[in-house]
């Protein structure tokens, strides 16, 4: 019989089990990642990840689901620092660039593939965590009177200009001297000029 392990012990296994399948799927193809070659990545017994997930599709679905609440988290503590609205924007730019290089297979497989369980409770409530949190700073911005957007729109722009910094610094296709910070600082910084409020020519 398997030893019971404890409630710490189990988290970190999952954490350890959701690690293994998102690299799988990302270096090697969603075809990788099976309980066999998990399993094997772990250095455990073939039927042990059965004890925690139902299968792959339950896997890859805990992988985002894990991965954006961690996200989220990032970015709402980045959210919470001292400062102006455009500091503290820049507090999650920087939340969101190194949550990205530092979990850079859960990043990917978060926003490159497509979602099987979309219906999963547990799911569909970090999804939705995440998505509050894009406009987040944005709206901060919005009540300091520094831009006049729609939050969701604005925090789109943003987070698309973002997200397509950071894949190209992942891939490493960025110009000589540039990194995902320093590019999205120039994009981003167009954005909000554009929708700064514009003087009343009355």
């Amino acid at each position: 019989m398997p030893k019971a392990l404890s409630e710490n012990e189990t988290e970190t296994f999952r954490a350890r089990l959701c690690q293994a399948a998102a690299t799988l799927f990302v270096e090697e193809g969603p075809a990788a990642v099976t309980m066999r070659r998990i399993a094997v990545e772990l250095g455990c017994g073939t039927m042990t990840p059965y004890r925690y997930f139902s299968g792959k599709e339950a896997i890859i679905t805990a992988v985002r689901t894990r991965g954006m609440h961690q996200f989220s988290e990032a970015l709402e503590q980045a959210l919470a620092s001292p400062g102006d609205g455009r500091s503290r924007s820049r507090a999650v730019r920087d939340a969101y660039i190194a949550f990205a290089r530092h979990n850079t297979p859960t990043y990917r497989l978060m926003f490159e593939y497509p979602e099987p369980n979309k219906d999963d409770p547990e799911y569909s409530a970090a999804h939705a965590r995440m998505w509050r949190t894009i406009a987040a700073h944005v709206e901060v911005m919005i009540a300091e009177g520094a831009v006049e957007a729609d939050a969701a729109i604005l925090g789109h722009q943003i987070w698309a200009s973002l997200h397509g910094a950071v894949m190209l610094e992942i891939a490493g296709l960025l110009p000589e001297g540039f990194d995902a910070t320093a590019l999205h600082t120039r994009t981003a910084g167009t954005l909000f000029d554009a929708a700064r409020p514009k003087p009343d020519k009355a």
